[in-house]
């Protein structure tokens, strides 16, 4: 049996916890024993590691800089369990945790960076840098798109080290009997008129901003559609201070974050995405699952989720007016809309299903192993 460690950070829980929980309740529990490293910051998420069956360790960890004490904490921890994988997620934990892995004496190091964008454009030559240095001390990089496997490669990581596991769903999800009526009730909707909504944290990366610009595009057009925008983020004040200057506070609800946001996607008729970059964004596969239409923004993961005017629309990204046109185009023609939905249903089962992500995952898992063994010998 081997022992796996999965590390990973984020701000508040999102598409990163989505995922390494995903991991921790598909990985066959007879072949691995699962440890994950939580950041205390998000401790609320403890109970739902647990009921997947798996070790939770609390580390209080950010998301560049480590206290040192972190960093000592993690280093005997490799060092005292004696990990055959330590798994890494998020461009932020890729950073310190590695390096701790590697000076602990780490079997094999396995990294997932979910997304090949940062921040601050100034410093991304010192990012790309970075990441070539320390795959010398990584045996494998999962990308969750091939757009990023080839980006990463361009920058001069070997190919052999770069394999694509795309992001992936359990169907069940939508399998679920939900009172539809009930459930727009509950959050004060009308019920007979059209939700577009957007599930995203309200950062830069995702620029919400350019939801509600647009919304007041589609809004002109068709006065009765409401606005929903789950999550939270530090741009949540700007986000309503521009839904109070534009005077929609009646037709665009900002929701917060809501643990159930997967399930409300399936009040939606429409569902976007506005950001500036992504990986291989959870919200448009559950979207999917749904049988939902969507618009996204055409970056990184996105097209390879998104068929082009078949599953849905994708746009130029900060495009306000063209985003709108498309989900005014899916408003205008329910037929249409409901078609686009079906196909995204099909394609979504077809490559994004949450057990060819498991099993995608342990074969990489049992040939890093071996390697590692027959290095050994």
């Amino acid at each position: 049996m081997l022992k796996v460690l999965l590390i990973y950070y984020e701000p508040q829980q999102s598409g990163q916890t989505n995922h390494v929980l995903s991991l921790c309740h598909g990985l066959d529990k007879t072949k691995f024993t699962i440890t994950v490293v939580l950041p205390t910051k998000l401790n609320q998420s403890s109970a739902a590691f647990k009921s997947a069956g798996v070790n939770v360790v609390p580390l209080s960890i950010n998301k560049v800089f480590w206290d040192i004490q972190s960093i000592i904490s993690l280093i005997r921890l490799v060092r005292s369990q004696n990990f055959d994988i330590v798994h890494v997620h998020s461009q932020e934990a890729g950073l310190i945790a590695r390096v701790a892995a590697r000076l602990a004496g780490a079997k094999a190091i396995v990294y997932t960076p979910q997304c090949t964008n940062i921040s601050h454009a100034k410093l991304f030559w010192l990012y790309t840098y970075t990441e070539k240095l320390f795959s010398y001390i990584t045996d494998m990089i999962i990308s969750v798109s091939e757009k990023d496997r080839m980006r990463i490669i361009q920058w001069g990581i070997p190919a052999a080290k770069v394999i694509t596991i795309n992001n992936g769903i359990d169907p069940d999800l939508a399998k679920e009997p939900l009172d539809i009526v009930v459930m727009k009730q509950m959050l004060g909707l009308d019920e007979m008129h059209p939700i577009v909504m957007q599930v995203c944290r309200l950062s830069y990366q995702k620029n919400p901003l350019a939801f509600v610009e647009g919304a007041s595009l589609v809004i002109d057009k068709f006065p009765d559609v409401q606005f929903i925008l789950i999550g939270d983020g530090p741009l949540r004040d700007e986000v309503e201070e521009s839904i109070h200057n534009l005077g929609l506070q009646k037709k665009i609800h900002c929701l917060g974050w809501q643990d159930d946001a997967d399930k409300l996607l399936a009040i939606a008729d429409v569902v976007t995405l506005t950001s500036r970059w992504e990986g291989m964004p959870y919200v448009l596969l559950e979207a999917m699952a749904w049988s939902r239409p969507v618009v996204a923004t055409a970056v990184n993961g996105c097209p390879e989720i998104v068929e082009d005017c078949m599953t849905g629309y994708l746009v130029p990204t900060n495009d306000p007016k063209l985003w709108a046109k498309s989900v005014i185009d899916l408003l205008e023609d329910a037929k249409k809309s409901k078609y686009m939905g079906r196909c995204g249903n099909r394609r979504f089962i077809e490559k994004f299903s949450l057990e060819k992500m498991i099993n995608q995952t342990e074969e990489l898992y049992d040939r890093v192993s071996l390697d590692q063994y027959k290095i050994q010998i």
